[in-house]
């Protein structure tokens, strides 16, 4: 990508990990010097697109690789552990396009629901296979990125292209899907918002699929079909994924980390974390990497 070094050199970055903002609300740019083993992350709605390096992403017994030549569609929020490869002379780098719920109604008529695959992914997360169309649209969005002018003028044009090309591809029924304002995917969206709100709290099924204007059962089916796990894995998930970033950034212990995301058993929160992660709280703290969400 010609203008990767310049968008470098427009918004920099630093040793470590981190992300900034760009011209564009709706974009931000995020980078690695380090290679970081799995670790807890979790991206709201959006596109993920590697400039440069490589991640692995580890969802269940699902394992992804996302790349330059693969970008990775998160039509819903999901905890997954990533692992990052990258080193301070090749530094991993990407940009993250939040998907607006407006564009996406807005865009999805126009596409032929005759070149869309028969299925959706099954997933909240998945990459797919990045052709020359999508690649031309993303240079010129880091052309873009690197003037105030340009990205004012023609930066949103350009977003709207890559949704676009995100819409023709294989996850075409799932973004089509959620940009129906009364699909299965946009009331299984509603529930993972209150997740994602209000975790640490006691949430049951009952009051997830009331959220979600769903019977119990038909919301359970509809929730495990679209994200690949029941409603309570997925908070737990997203509980020990947070926790998990709290221990990772050292700033409290175990007990208290158990605390915040709602276990009240920080014994009981141990065997959890350990049995997720496959490592304890204390062995994960020891690594020292906070990980970023998007």
């Amino acid at each position: 990508m010609q203008h990767l070094e310049a968008v470098k050199a427009q918004h920099g970055f630093g040793p470590g990990a981190g992300y900034v903002a760009t011209q564009l609300p709706q974009v931000q740019f995020f980078w690695s010097t380090q290679t970081v083993p799995r670790a807890p992350l979790i991206y709201n709605a959006g596109i993920v697109l590697i400039l440069q390096g490589h991640k692995i992403g580890y969802l269940g017994d699902h394992v992804f690789t996302y790349d330059p030549d693969h970008y990775l569609v998160v039509s819903l929020p999901t905890p997954f552990d990533c692992a990052t490869f990258a080193t301070a002379e090749d530094p991993m780098l990407g940009l993250f396009i939040n998907i607006e719920p407006a564009e996406l109604r807005s865009l999805a008529p126009l596409v032929d629901s005759d070149t869309l695959s028969p299925t959706a992914a099954p997933l909240g997360l998945s990459p797919a296979p990045a052709d020359a169309e999508l690649k031309g649209s993303v240079d010129r969005l880091l052309k873009a990125l690197c003037s105030e002018a340009e990205s004012q003028a023609l930066g949103n044009g350009i977003v709207r292209e890559i949704l676009f090309h995100a819409l023709k591809g294989p996850h075409g029924p799932a973004l089509q899907a959620l940009a129906k304002s009364d699909s299965h995917y946009d009331r299984v969206a509603r529930s993972i918002t209150l997740i994602r709100e209000h975790y640490p709290d006691n949430i049951s099924v009952d009051a997830l699929a009331e959220t979600a204007g769903m019977s119990a059962p038909v919301f359970y089916r509809a929730f495990k079909s679209i994200t690949g796990s029941s409603p309570l894995q997925y908070l737990k998930a997203t509980r020990l994924s947070r926790a998990k970033g709290l221990l990772l950034e050292g700033s409290i212990g175990v007990a208290e980390a158990a605390h915040r995301v709602g276990y009240e058993n920080a014994a009981h929160f141990s065997r959890e974390f350990k049995k997720h992660f496959q490592v304890s709280p204390k062995e994960a703290q020891s690594s020292g990497y906070h990980p970023i969400d998007l």
